[in-house]
């Protein structure tokens, strides 16, 4: 219900400790968070009757958390709760709702009727005067900022045993849907660590073991990717269920928790204005800015600083609070100072783990009051985004997009599943259709009308913008979706006429192939070209197979009246050599083709054109066992691991930096350094890397472990200086400057996540798979800039002259990034390394580079530089 703010609590007894870090000598006395003045229904469980303590003097674990929840929603009429995803560590996610009785009687009918705000053709026969609003309250979607997974349970008791007109009016008018917790394993890794290091007495000093987390630390999910970031790729358990429940909604508002540094205050949007997306209406902004001075006045009300317009933005769609702005709601940031524990010292004075939860409850409580004085400008808003959506496509220029992904309908299918999480449809293109030099293909290519309700979002995902009014961005300036699966497309300027338009697409409906093997079949050739061929490489090699890979391109009758063509890189699987293996390899075949993966079979080794089957040019494919140093950057750890793991079904094997030492590493053949300063590594450990690349061994190294690789003489591959060609003299000095300037200048020379071209030599190990001359995009946001190789064997892949695709790089950096090297291979001894300067795996959805990867790991043996 609406309060007035200096009402809302009676008193918050912090975990107060002495400054300096010493000892507080006493127990700190009962904490009070919820407001004094609220009447409740004795017979709603309080959170502390349930969990024996009160909230703030430990840190919840997430089955505590879900224990409570699911105990008001047995004691409450008011509450409903659904499970809507497991997280990969196999923890529900629930979404609670919590409205007035009677709603909850009709839930699904108001439902029905609030998606129809969305359906242009359908909302303007839509009554709002009594149509309830919808807020989305999500919490802890960064593990180890717990005071919104903690204040969770603390507002669900509000709104459910809260009693009084104004509070009826609130349930009766806004359906409260409440996340408690976003990501359950980040949450339960970090409690587990406060809780288990936090002693009788709380210390604050912030060197105090309670303060500072291991590797990882709690911010991450399972496999160490950040679910904020998660919201466009979807590619996680947990954002897969998030995105259905949104959509099942589409809520009018959508709050997201968060915490920051120690030191810092409060923040809450707006952010700051020159970094919003350029497709978020007006509207929504002055919207923001009506729930902002809500939660100023709540704030004041107590003393507790706070700030806006600054540091964090609306740029990057793919956050919890961007996405909802460009689905016709309303996305608000909060970000509380941390304690990081259960008190830390700050510069503002001890911060106490329960001062963080009563702002936390305030804001929410400031939200909820916001969103029922607003309720109907803010369906209003819903219903006039979606309509002027259709009247923008109408009037745009580019009316629908056509996508193809030749010889890979898996990363074509994955990209159409993104859009469709999204709401996004796309249908089969029926006839062949001409683009300038281009040709998509009937059956092979999806066409994309802009025409549909969410707009401006697809639109969104297409953009290739390289000029900003801003160059600072708080997250990445690029994402093109196509660019990132490295799909064949185009604009269409004319709408598709029906005729070109086939089914919509169905994600259900996967990629597969059939083969049918016979006892005369001499051999099978599988089109590495396929995205999940390595998953079927590996599991031959597993078997004991012998896998041969053909290093110049070939040709074979493969039964139809045509020979087919074979390219670098196509895996030879001969019958004859294999044994008694034949059953197994029709079965490990068989699945292929449930995987996409196309297998052609012949009945003779002699080609019409290129190498026969017996040419000394197929290699031997080694079994792999591969090692993963972990440790450094662990969101591209975690991207190694989960793309090995999850997506191909492939072992890896997980050590420390102080492991490395201590390991024998002649068992592997390959071991995979990711971006990192890598401190850890003790001398020892850099000695044995350097020994099992001399002893022929493969590195795979990203990004920023090249420079470390370079300092400890590893490997010493050439680097381009971010000024070249700059022949300043030494007595000259750079034009005086601002003071206050600084860290914008040192801001916009960052490389904070732009897309550019490079040129692949298809015949490049490292490369087999890529189409020829088919430009590769690459994502990069860092500042290692390697030179191409001496060796004109040497560099695969290379940025081309002219490379930005989109985002945002500063002219120095560009010039610098201009035929440089993305990929360089290095030799030493019997064994080489292999260096990516970008992370091939960026986010799990970067499907395009994917494969320089996993080629390196599979191929790298075969790298021998000339």
């Amino acid at each position: 219900m609406p309060l007035h703010p200096r009402c809302l609590f009676a008193s918050l007894v912090c975990l107060a400790v002495l400054t300096g870090g010493r000892l507080a000598d006493a127990a700190p006395p009962k904490i009070t968070i919820l407001p004094d003045d609220a009447a409740y229904d004795p017979a709603v469980p309080t959170p502390s009757q349930y969990l024996g303590f009160e909230i703030g003097e430990r840190h919840l674990q997430h089955h505590e958390l879900l224990g409570y929840l699911r105990h008001l929603a047995a004691a409450s009429k008011r509450v409903t709760i659904r499970e809507y995803a497991r997280s990969h560590g196999h923890r529900p996610l629930v979404m609670v709702t919590i409205t007035s009785v009677k709603n909850q009687q009709r839930l699904d009918a108001i439902r029905k009727q609030h998606l129809l705000l969305a359906d242009p053709d359908r909302s303007a026969d839509i009554a709002l005067d009594n149509l309830p609003a919808v807020i989305n309250m999500g919490y802890s979607v960064h593990g180890n900022e717990p005071s919104g997974g903690n204040v969770a349970p603390l507002v669900a008791y509000h709104l459910a045993a809260g009693t009084g007109e104004q509070h009826q009016q609130l349930l009766d008018r806004v359906i409260v849907l409440l996340d408690p917790c976003l990501n359950p394993d980040g949450f339960e890794r970090f409690a587990q660590w406060a809780n288990n290091h936090r002693g009788r007495v709380p210390n604050a000093d912030p060197n105090h073991r309670e303060h500072r987390e291991p590797w990882p630390n709690g911010r991450t999910n399972y496999y160490w990717f950040d679910l904020n970031r998660d919201w466009l790729p979807a590619q996680h358990p947990e954002s897969q269920g998030r995105l259905a429940m949104y959509h099942d909604w589409k809520p009018n508002v959508v709050l997201d928790f968060h915490e920051m540094g120690t030191d810092a205050t409060y923040f809450f949007q707006p952010g700051v204005p020159a970094r919003n997306n350029p497709l978020t209406p007006a509207q929504t902004f002055e919207l923001t800015r009506q729930f902002a001075q809500r939660h100023a006045a709540a704030l004041d009300g107590i003393g507790s600083l706070y700030y806006t317009e600054e540091r964090f933005d609306d740029f990057y769609m793919g956050k919890g609070s961007t996405y909802p702005d460009l689905h016709g709601a309303v996305g608000i940031l909060f970000e509380q100072a941390s304690s990081r524990g259960h008190v830390q010292e700050s510069i503002n004075g001890d911060l106490s783990f329960p001062f963080t939860i009563r702002n936390q409850f305030l804001t929410s409580m400031s939200s909820l009051d916001a969103t029922l004085a607003l309720r109907k400008p803010l369906l209003e808003h819903q219903r006039t985004f979606y309509r002027d959506a259709l009247a923008l496509a109408r009037a745009g220029r580019t009316k629908a997009y056509v996508v193809e992904a030749p010889g890979d309908p898996v990363r074509l299918h994955r990209f159409l599943e993104i859009l469709g999480r999204h709401q996004i449809k796309a249908y089969r293109l029926t006839q062949p259709l001409r683009d300038g030099d281009r040709t998509f293909h009937a059956g092979q290519a999806f066409v994309i009308p802009t025409e549909q309700p969410e707009f401006r979002f697809l639109v969104d995902l297409f953009a290739r913008r390289t000029e900003f009014d801003e160059s600072i961005f708080y997250d990445v300036s690029a994402w093109t979706l196509p660019l990132a699966f490295q799909l064949q497309y185009a604009e269409l300027t004319e709408p598709p006429a029906g005729d070109l338009l086939g089914r919509q697409f169905n994600p259900q409906q996967r990629p597969q192939r059939t083969l049918e093997v016979a006892p005369n079949d001499l051999a099978y050739a599988i089109d590495w070209r396929g995205y999940f061929a390595p998953k079927t490489l590996h599991q031959l090699l597993a078997a004991d197979v012998h896998v041969k890979v053909a290093t110049e391109p070939f040709e074979l009758g493969t039964g139809s009246s045509d020979a087919t063509h074979f390219d670098y890189g196509t895996l030879l699987v001969p019958v004859g050599i294999q044994g008694d293996k034949r059953t197994v390899i029709a079965e490990i075949l068989a699945a292929a083709g449930q995987d996409g993966v196309a297998v052609h079979k012949t009945t003779t080794g002699l080609t019409p054109t290129g190498i026969d089957l017996g040419s000394s040019r197929f290699r031997p494919v080694p079994k792999p066992k591969w090692l993963l140093v972990t440790g450094g950057n662990a969101y591209d750890a975690g991207e190694v691991w989960h793309l090995l793991d999850q997506r191909f079904s492939l072992p890896v094997t997980l050590v420390t930096e102080q492991q490395l030492g201590r390991i024998t590493l002649s068992d592997y053949t390959a071991v995979i350094l990711v971006g990192g300063t890598h401190q850890e590594i003790g001398t020892t450990g850099v000695e044995r890397l350097a020994r099992f690349i001399d002893d022929g061994g493969t590195l795979v190294a990203m990004g920023t472990s090249i420079p470390w690789l370079a300092r400890n003489k590893v490997v010493e591959p050439a680097f381009r200086s971010s000024s070249p060609g700059d022949e300043t003299a030494s007595d000259d000095r750079p034009d005086r400057r601002p003071y206050a300037s600084a860290t914008v200048d040192s801001a916009l020379q960052l490389v904070r996540g732009a897309i550019f071209e490079t040129h692949v030599d298809h015949t490049h190990p490292v490369a087999y798979g890529y189409l020829p001359n088919a430009p590769l995009p690459v994502f990069r946001n860092q500042r290692v800039f390697l030179e191409p190789s001496n060796n004109p064997y040497a560099t695969p892949v290379v940025y081309t002259t002219d490379p930005l695709l989109a985002g945002y790089v500063s002219p120095d950096n560009l010039s610098t990034l201009a035929g440089s090297a993305s990929v360089v291979t290095v030799s030493r001894g019997r064994g080489r390394a292999i260096l990516i300067a970008e992370n091939p795996n960026f986010r799990a959805f970067w499907y395009g580079t994917n494969r320089l990867f996993l080629n390196s790991l599979f191929f790298g043996s075969l790298v021998k530089n000339p």
